[in-house]
């Protein structure tokens, strides 16, 4: 009975620190799309869009390839400048002694949310290049034909490109250092983690596309349930040849390519094509028009597709707030259960599973065939006889290679790679079952709608606060952007701060008190201080009730 209340009391503070990290993931995310609705709200102006027609979203071009061009140009704007950004600020940004605002507002989240902006800005400039690339042909199979082309030639491109940074640039999957080399391996890093995006977006492009193709009824029927089909398909190329990350982390990097695990442009390929399908789950829950999540929503408030209705915002709030609790318990209870986290995807690789699962299966035969030769002939004799037969270095190298303790086999060369082949599984993550598979599987998923649904939320807010400004001229369009992007900046970081700061930021604040006592007379400081304190006063009394013996509970 003690060992269940220790484990639900464990579970307790998993699902409190895991509710933290979903509250500052969607704040980072609210931060990244702010600052993109003011990008947007500049390639709007310069193309000469309708912003309430375009639904504030720089996403769709089709007058010319120079609206394409603009939004190109944009991206790799904001892709250099956030790189900069979280490059160069990231050593003071968050130091309370060099940053003195620090104390008031969570730079963490706009720090993470500098590598978000260039990702929310490839999403939609992907999507233009798709749209604009698709309405050359009239026809919607003529349509769909080019998108997969275009999808696919994106692919293998973005794959390739990915297997040559990955093969001969060292340290990207940990961009640390300083001067021009850290910058670049930081650039890289971003840059690929944008390619990852823009592939995925282009491939769910590819499915509305055929759904597109196949309702000319236009009732919606027919693209549910093409959306349904590749939800299946998803699930099940995943399952098989997923986890697959695009940037492993640094270890797993060191196993692929300094080892020679999956060290090939398949590896990559496979890679996206499995980030795709994660993108795909998530759009099938979070799509504006098709989505699951609008469908619910759209069950309670029929007006939910309206940008500028106040009881449409309200209830997409009230659904991105209960899907946030929901996915926050469901993923303290998969990392409570399978010890799977957010950053699970990037340890796991299945294609350097099956190169040891091959591996050890090919040792096997070489033995098994070992002893039948021996049981045929009744003597060991005859590898003896080939041990004589082996270089003459070779009889020295099996003493030292024994006291180094690797492995000798008197076959030349084939003895280096099987010591290297011992190395590599020993480095061997471990088996993949479809269990941990299909939980990484849903934990991703899950932070990304989460991701979605607020990012959402932040210009529908826009649209219902400010939108009718953007009808009175350039000027108030531009001004209302800029004006919107940096009240929310300033109140998400605050709120953060205040109520889910990390363990690094209360680290900070009790420094802080301590060297400034003075602080702790103030109201506001004093609110916060009772308020943290006692919700860890009511976690500690709730996790010793949850262990104290039975006779407490009778008591």
């Amino acid at each position: 009975m003690l060992w269940g209340k220790e484990e639900l009391g464990d579970l307790c503070g998993l699902v409190r620190r895991t509710s933290v990290a979903y509250v500052r993931m969607a704040a980072t995310v609210i931060v990244a799309v702010v600052v993109r609705l003011c990008l947007d709200c500049l390639g709007l102006v310069l193309t000469g869009q309708d912003p309430q027609q375009a639904s504030f979203w720089f996403a769709h071009c089709h007058k010319d390839g120079k609206c394409v061009l603009t939004g190109i140009l944009l991206f790799f704007f904001s892709l250099g400048a956030c790189c900069l950004f979280g490059w160069s600020c990231r050593d003071w940004i968050l130091d309370v002694q060099r940053n003195p605002w620090a104390r008031k507002f969570s730079f963490q989240v706009v720090l993470d949310a500098a590598t978000w902006i260039p990702i929310s800005v490839s999403v939609g400039k992907t999507n233009a290049l798709v749209e604009w690339f698709m309405d050359t042909a009239k026809d919607n199979l003529v349509q769909t034909l080019r998108s997969s082309c275009l999808a696919a030639l994106l692919t293998f491109s973005c794959a390739l490109m990915t297997h040559l940074v990955m093969t001969n640039c060292r340290g990207v999957a940990d961009p640390k250092g300083k001067g021009l080399g850290g910058f670049l391996r930081f650039f890289l890093l971003a840059t690929i983690t944008c390619l990852g995006w823009a592939v995925a977006w282009s491939n769910w492009e590819l499915v509305l596309s055929l759904g597109a193709a196949l309702d000319p009824a236009q009732d919606n029927l027919t693209a549910q349930a093409v959306i349904g089909g590749f939800f299946v398909l998803s699930t099940l190329f995943y399952l098989r040849f997923g986890p697959e990350p695009i940037i492993p982390d640094p270890q797993l990097q060191q196993l692929c390519y300094c080892h020679g695990y999956s060290n090939s442009v398949r590896r990559s390929f496979v890679s996206y094509m499995v980030y795709s399908c994660v993108v795909c789950l998530v759009m099938s829950c979070c799509d504006p028009t098709y989505g699951l999540l609008i469908m619910l929503a759209s069950w309670v408030y029929s007006a939910t597709s309206s940008m500028f209705d106040v009881e449409a915002f309200a209830v997409l709030c009230l659904v991105a707030v209960a899907v946030t609790l929901v996915s926050a318990l469901t993923s303290a209870c998969i990392t409570w259960a399978f010890e799977v986290d957010a950053l699970t995807s990037m340890r796991l690789s299945r294609s350097v599973n099956d190169a040891c699962d091959q591996m050890v299966k090919r040792r096997r035969t070489e033995f098994g065939e070992m002893l039948l030769q021996v049981q045929k002939t009744g003597s060991d004799a005859c590898f003896l006889e080939e041990g004589k037969g082996s270089p003459p270095h070779a009889a020295g190298g099996s003493a030292r290679a024994l006291e180094d303790g690797e492995a000798y086999t008197p076959m030349g060369e084939e003895a280096l790679l099987e010591v290297e082949s011992e190395r590599q599984l020993q480095l061997n993550p471990g088996a993949i079952s479809t269990t941990v598979c299909l939980s990484v599987l849903v934990y991703d998923v899950l932070g990304f709608v989460v991701c979605f649904q607020w990012g959402m939320l932040c210009v529908r807010g826009y649209s219902v606060l400010c939108g009718h400004l953007a009808s009175r001229g350039t000027f108030w369009y531009m001004a209302s952007c800029l004006v919107y992007s940096l009240a929310v900046i300033a109140l998400t970081s605050r709120f953060v701060l205040i109520f889910f700061a990390s363990e690094e930021e209360k680290r900070q604040a009790e420094e802080a008190l301590a060297v400034s006592p003075a602080r702790a007379r103030t109201g506001f400081f004093r609110w916060r201080t009772r308020l943290r304190g006692g919700s860890e006063e009511l976690c500690q009394e709730l996790s010793q009730n949850l262990t104290a013996p039975e006779e407490n509970f009778i008591e």
